[in-house]
């Protein structure tokens, strides 16, 4: 029997025709294990078989001089958001996830975190790939607040949800 992401209670969208969305972890080199997918992934946006869009705050991460060079030069061609100024709106939902991703931690510890999410939610991107494990622990927790649509994923399980489309089969 196929795996099922463990967080979702709809189908995921075709990866193909959706916006995604990267965490400045997405892509990282070095883990023999997830290298494969990172080139993978690239190979696909490099030639518009997917469609990344970054968050203004990703963007700023991968641009820190210690980000690794392969990663911006993955990341930065990327279509990204400008981050205008936030409504209040924007600003409640962006509360409401940080204060998810918060628990424990000293307050604005994971409001990085939050926009990134926010901003893939606002996008209107169908996935949000990252490695984090703490935004991964908490998909159940962000799943009310954040669209049905917007699958939070690792790369591999993004490529099993891919693979499931390129294969005709379906989540």
């Amino acid at each position: 029997m196929k795996k099922r992401i463990p967080f979702s209670n709809h189908r995921p969208l075709d990866p193909r025709i959706c916006n995604i969305a990267l965490d400045a972890n997405a892509l990282d080199l070095g883990d023999t294990e997830n290298d494969q997918l990172v080139i993978r992934f690239r190979e696909l946006s490099d030639t518009a078989k997917v469609n990344v869009v970054l968050g203004g705050g990703v963007r700023g991460e991968v641009q820190h001089p210690n980000s690794p060079e392969p990663v911006k030069a993955a990341m930065l061609p990327q279509i990204f958001n400008l981050r205008p100024g936030l409504n209040a709106g924007q600003q409640s939902e962006r509360r409401r996830v940080a204060a998810i991703l918060q628990g424990n931690a000293k307050p604005g510890a994971h409001a990085a975190d939050a926009s990134h999410l926010s901003e893939a939610a606002e996008t209107g991107c169908g996935y949000f790939i990252t490695h984090d494990k703490r935004i991964l622990g908490k998909r159940n927790e962000l799943r009310p607040i954040l669209p049905p649509t917007l699958q939070i994923v690792t790369l591999q399980e993004f490529f099993e949800i891919l693979d499931d489309y390129l294969e005709g089969r379906r989540c």
